[in-house]
């Protein structure tokens, strides 16, 4: 297991008494059924891209007698239509204003902001194998608000519970915890954050929580 994706290398025995065209034949006909089997198993995701005796997008019947074949597995866009489901499902619905409201940050390398889409126009095709991690946070200046529920001590009152991200870090990790990490950040900052006023300077950013999920080691 990688932290960029799931990787299975098939390394079978073959009889040196067979032609090179039947070694190779039986290496890719045990890589190509190993990686069913963990399709089917629930072990592996259906989207995966597969690398050759080293070059990626070449179909297993290329591979060299003595080659290497290596599919190289990604849950992570299953994982980020359901952690946005979840947030959605769980946002006050009254305007609707908030629900609509969530971005994606998506980075090839962990503690990175990496680039910024709106959840609207996020298109989980378009993730690459390349991406090690991702977060969901929203842009309303209330979103704080709406996760803590409380301004010092005084609580507030929405037509949710609190905890957004705990909760739905608390989902990911049930149902794709063998696959990714997942928790609560306290704060993230992104383009167009919402800056708090001092007077007639401009202050700090508030505080916007988000969801990070990457993909285990």
């Amino acid at each position: 297991m990688s932290c960029s994706a799931f990787f299975r290398s098939v390394d079978v025995f073959v009889s040196r008494d067979l032609s090179d065209a039947e070694r190779a034949r039986a290496l890719a006909e045990a890589a190509e059924e190993g990686t069913r089997e963990l399709i089917a198993a629930g072990r592996a995701s259906p989207r995966f891209t597969r690398e050759v005796d080293g070059v990626e997008g070449r179909p297993a019947t290329s591979v060299r007698p003595d080659g290497v074949i290596v599919d190289r597995f990604s849950h992570l866009a299953e994982v980020i239509v359901f952690a946005l489901a979840f947030l959605r499902e769980r946002s006050p619905q009254r305007t609707g204003r908030f629900r609509s409201s969530f971005f994606l940050g998506i980075s090839t390398q962990r503690g990175t902001d990496g680039r910024f889409v709106p959840a609207e126009r996020f298109n989980p095709a378009a993730l690459g194998p390349e991406v090690e991690e991702l977060i969901i946070s929203n842009e309303e200046p209330y979103a704080r608000k709406v996760d803590v529920q409380l301004v010092g001590g005084r609580r507030l009152r929405f037509s949710v519970p609190a905890g957004l991200y705990e909760d739905a870090a608390r989902q990911v990790k049930r149902r794709f915890g063998n696959f990714v990490d997942c928790y609560r950040r306290y704060t993230v900052r992104f383009p167009g954050q919402y800056v708090l006023r001092e007077g007639q300077k401009a202050g700090k950013p508030v505080e916007s929580r988000a969801l990070v999920i990457s993909l285990r080691r």
